[in-house]
């Protein structure tokens, strides 16, 4: 720590001059030899180890082309709807593409930044520890720089996988054809020996150009050319001019030798090389790299184009090697061991012989990769129950919502990118809206939400069993499951996350939560380079229960598991392998000893402290807690629409289905919702707004829309049509007593807002009332209630009494007619019964 103070203290006291040909030298653009050369200068940086080897970047992406038949890029013949795919030749622009098939040996990887279409003609894949096979629908994967990579990865399942009848898709059908037609293996779809067909395409969601609404994430989907990103890992470093001018010669040999390597290969860019003129002193002052240390980076730079050559697409860039800006999702031993324990454990049974879901509890300080261990979870318990529900309990880091709201939200389809790539998609089975990002101000209501949750899941599970028991006509037993299929199919697991605030009020939330939810898995990270969570892992191993005493809670039991935290600054990529070399392509073939890969053995090694390391340090962008409740809310809010459908196993509750994203048009232009002020109640929380400013206090502000919840109450009460109809007196919106019935026993009420009630007269000379908003300071009943989704209240309008609001596509669907219940005909929109105005979820 001394040390590197003093190392600050001396950089602001003498700043590095810079020359000024670093910035007037127009010779060439950033994609030229002169600029790898300025990339791979080392750094002194204190985030470095002193053992750092600049020739050396951890491979990414392991897939190489082993044969011209290896891959495929697929185009479209002719326009419209009589289009028909099509294989085209691998020099094709990237804008002409529309799709790449590929062939992935045994675990070999594909790592890529952007977002695509991934489906599985043959073998299997996993992504985010979720098994993709074939017959199944497209799976649109999201791998933004602001987060780990995803890689996708061939793997071994005794499960069938090849295509079978079910694939519809016609376009999964064509590819098929294409592939088959290519390999020469017929239309048996016949399983790959030692791999998988994977098939890509392209996809414009709309997400990709988050940019133009938020400048600085501009580029979270778009990869950087190779030598922009090596020259942002390595800083430039003037050397001294004895030490350039002895390394003049050798580096202008070896741009020669570079150039000579580069035009063997049809898919080398030009641009790579785009001057034959010899470098000059100039050039090697800009540089403190050797000819060894030139030649690695060049050929990293050559496979990643050779890869884009082959495989690429738009939106869709395959990732060669790591630097210092990207990250790779890369899963650790103990994770993936206690994964496949979850997916593949027997289920416990109960006294009546009837499987007992499982509940896992997620537990660790802030930043140890709480999220990441729930969502991979969550993927894997998909693949094998069909369905669970996820209950959030971190406000300030929601998984399927902007922050400020406890979810509990059934789930049928794998999360597959970042949480922002899926906030707001989801209609939750039941939400309560704190409309903060910290329990501290209100620790009663944040327990007694977690209690309404837990409430709501029981009884859905309880229901689900009396509903078995119907269909059987067993009475009030359930029907025995006649396979491990059918028995997976009665269990909906539950996926606590928790909240990082272990200490003080912290630690008494997090053993309430535990009291109530009663996990049978609690899932501990630790962080073995903190002494304090060493000291509890070890101590743990001598039976010892870790955080809270589990011994006090009545009828819990848990299996206590404890696994590696994967923390920012231990999230780090330590792989012992020498620099990749320069092999022709005759040597590759025939030498498979020399191919210069990442074993597998080192890709699947766990990852360990920085003071235990050998290797070099390996971090990715490192975006704030705030930054991620920025993407949150964003792309909640320029949702512009998708496929609208009611979620496998439950018709109430509705999903997005390939969703897209409208960030081209700024709020202000986008077309709101008129709502009358008279139809919603607006509750005010623990702001002391006064009635005559409200108007002013709603305008331009982020609230909570709430709405009648779909779960029965603690009194096995469900709302029906009519009884919601009856919560307004006709014309005069909402009713008094059905404002104060909807909020929470003792909320202060002030039922008439202070604004003028009439308003001039119209064309027919009439006079018309203005009714005043309903407010209530104070919460929304979470018993009667749900928080439903965030919103922006575009402007409100006086004059007509209505509030303009921005609200997702999902909520302002019309009535589906097929859907079934006490409310079949019944809208989202027509369930919303107010608004709330609290202190913002991104503070």
């Amino acid at each position: 720590m001394e040390a590197g103070s003093a190392r600050k203290s001396q950089r602001m006291s003498t700043p590095r001059s810079r020359p000024s040909s670093a910035r007037t030298s127009s010779a060439s653009g950033p994609r030229t030899i002169k600029a790898a050369l300025r990339a791979t200068t080392p750094t002194k940086s204190p985030s470095v180890v002193s053992n750092f080897d600049p020739t050396y970047l951890p491979m990414a992406t392991t897939w190489e082309p082993t044969s011209a038949d290896s891959s495929m890029v697929v185009g479209l013949d002719g326009l419209g709807g009589a289009s028909r795919l099509v294989a085209i030749d691998n020099n094709s622009p990237t804008d002409e593409r529309y799709g790449a098939i590929v062939e992935i040996p045994e675990r070999k990887t594909v790592v890529f930044q952007g977002v695509v279409d991934i489906c599985v003609l043959s073998g299997a894949v996993s992504a985010c520890e979720f098994l993709i096979l074939p017959g199944g629908p497209w799976r649109r994967i999201y791998s933004p720089s602001s987060h780990p990579l995803v890689s996708v990865r061939a793997v071994q399942t005794t499960r069938n996988a090849t295509l079978t009848a079910q694939s519809t898709d016609a376009e999964i059908v064509q590819l098929q054809e294409l592939w088959d037609a290519r390999t020469k293996s017929g239309s048996n779809g016949s399983l790959v020996p030692s791999g998988a067909v994977v098939a890509f395409r392209v996809v414009s969601c709309g997400l990709e150009h988050i940019g133009m609404a938020a400048p600085p994430y501009r580029n979270l989907f778009t990869l950087k050319h190779f030598s922009e990103r090596q020259e942002m890992r390595l800083p430039k470093k003037p050397a001294k001019r004895k030490v350039a001018l002895s390394r003049l010669v050798e580096a202008n040999k070896t741009k020669r030798a570079a150039k000579e390597y580069a035009s063997k290969s049809a898919s080398q860019p030009a641009t790579d090389i785009e001057s034959d003129r010899p470098l000059t002193e100039e050039d090697a002052m800009e540089s403190d790299t050797g000819g060894e240390e030139f030649s690695a980076v060049v050929e990293y730079m050559h496979r990643e184009d050779t890869l884009l050559a082959l495989i690429g697409l738009p939106n869709f860039y395959p990732v060669s090697h790591l630097t210092a800006e990207l990250q790779l999702l890369q899963v650790p031993v103990d994770w993936t061991e206690n994964l496949d324990l979850a997916s593949t454990s027997a289920l416990q049974l109960d006294d009546g012989f009837e499987p007992t879901p499982p509940v896992y509890v997620i537990a660790g300080t802030q930043g140890q990769g709480k999220s990441t261990f729930s969502r991979l979870l969550l993927n894997r318990l998909i693949g094998r129950y069909g369905r669970i529900f996820y209950m959030e309990t971190d406000l300030g880091q929601s998984e399927l919502a902007p922050a400020g709201a406890l979810t509990l939200s059934m789930l049928t389809d794998p999360l597959l990118g970042p949480p922002f790539t899926h906030s707001g998609i989801t209609e939750p089975y039941h939400a309560v809206y704190m409309g903060v990002t910290t329990p501290k101000n209100d620790p009663d209501r944040y327990v007694a939400a977690i209690k309404r949750l837990t409430t709501v899941y029981r009884d859905f599970v309880a229901n689900m069993r009396i509903q078995r028991a119907l269909e059987s006509g067993n009475g009030d037993k359930p029907a025995y499951a006649s396979s491990t299929a059918d028995l997976n199919r009665q269990v909906v697991p539950l996926v606590v996350n928790t909240q990082g605030w272990l200490k003080g009020l912290g630690i008494d939330l997090h053993y309430s939560l535990c009291e109530t939810v009663k996990p049978t898995n609690y899932v501990q990270l630790y962080d073995s380079a903190n002494s304090s969570d060493k000291a509890d892992y070890e101590a743990s191993s001598n039976g010892l229960a870790p955080i809270i005493d589990f011994s006090g809670i009545e009828a819990c039991d848990p299996r206590l598991v404890w696994i590696s935290a994967m923390s920012y600054e231990r999230a780090t990529l330590m792989l012992n392998a020498q620099p990749l070399a320069v092999v022709s392509g005759d040597a590759a073939n025939d030498n498979e000893s020399s191919e210069a890969t990442i074993s597998e053995s080192q890709q699947q090694q766990p990852l360990t402290a920085v003071s235990n390391m050998d290797g070099a340090i390996r971090k990715g962008s490192k975006l704030a807690a705030h930054d991620m409740r920025a993407l949150s809310l964003i792309s909640q809010l320029y949702l512009a629409g998708g496929a609208v459908q009611a979620q496998q196993w439950n018709s109430n509750l509705q999903q997005l289905a390939n969703p897209q994203w409208c960030l081209q048009a700024p709020l202000a232009s986008q077309r709101p919702l008129a709502v009358p002020w008279a139809d919603l109640v607006v509750w005010l929380g623990e702001e002391d707004v006064p009635a005559s400013q409200l108007l002013r206090a709603l305008n331009g502000a982020v609230v909570g829309v709430v709405a009648i919840s779909t779960a029965p109450s603690p009194d096995a009460h469900t709302w029906t049509e009519s009884e919601i109809h009856g919560l307004y007196s006709c014309a005069n919106g909402i009713s008094d007593q059905a404002a104060i019935e909807l909020s929470e026993p003792g909320s202060r009420a002030l039922l008439r807002a202070s604004i003028a009630e009439h308003r001039p007269a119209n064309m027919d000379g009439h006079e018309q009332r203005v009714l005043p908003p309903r407010i209530v300071y104070g919460q929304p009943n979470s018993n009667t209630t749900t928080f439903l989704t965030h919103a922006l209240v575009r402007s409100v309008d006086p004059t007509d009494g209505h509030v303009h609001l921005l609200l997702p596509p999902s909520v302002v669907r019309p009535a589906n007619g097929n859907r079934s219940g006490p409310m079949a005909q019944l809208s989202t929109l027509h369930r919303i019964v107010g608004i709330v105005k609290g202190p913002g979820p991104s503070t």
